[in-house]
């Protein structure tokens, strides 16, 4: 494959504003259409959604290694590396190749395994709980999943929501808070929480 001098060249500078820009047009483009995006890449890529937000926001540019994992997951990504490298004609040749059509492919088959894992997990989290309907209708299914756990006098931790319910530590935190605030529950040092049955 050859180039011409006029289609092979490096721009004057590649700054990390350039980077930054490129890379959140291509996931905000890529999970335009799915709701919690960030969740989405962390579960593709590996990489923690508290990071992924920076790019997802164009707030800055990921490293080189980030960089590297996103091109080889999302096409626009790579799409945008080569473009910013002046290789346009690689990504033209990689597209009619069908390089875009193995990725694509990739990512649906990596995102149908995780929604059918997700729904069979889902299938036997078994939520048996005593509370008031008021109370009821003011918690998510995880905590009255937690709530209902610590009932039946098994010893919780934030932990058992992230390995469960598959989220992440900074949900199930966010859930205890909850709880707390609510005075459901009571955190005990060195052993997780207890049940605080309101009088």
């Amino acid at each position: 494959m050859s180039f011409t001098n006029k289609d092979h060249y490096l721009p004057c500078r590649i700054s990390d504003e350039m980077i930054a820009e490129h890379v959140s047009t291509a996931l905000r483009q890529e999970h335009a259409n799915i709701s919690a995006a960030l969740k989405h890449i962390e579960r593709i890529t590996g990489i923690p959604a508290k990071t992924a937000s920076k790019w997802h926001k164009g707030e800055y540019a990921p490293k080189s290694r980030h960089l590297l994992t996103l091109a080889a997951h999302y096409p626009e990504v790579l799409q945008a590396v080569c473009e910013l490298m002046g290789m346009g004609p690689v990504w033209r040749q990689a597209v009619r190749m069908g390089a875009v059509e193995t990725m694509r492919a990739r990512l649906n088959e990596r995102w149908e395994k995780w929604n059918k894992l997700s729904m069979e997990r889902d299938k036997f989290v078994l939520i048996r709980v005593r509370v008031d309907a008021q109370t009821a209708v003011q918690l998510n299914q995880r905590q009255l999943w937690f709530l209902g756990q610590l009932q039946q006098g098994f010893r919780m931790r934030a932990e058992d929501v992230v390995d469960t319910w598959r989220v992440h530590g900074k949900t199930a935190r966010r859930d205890m808070k909850g709880l707390q605030d609510a005075g459901l529950i009571k955190a005990v040092k060195h052993s997780g929480y207890r049940w605080q049955e309101l009088l």
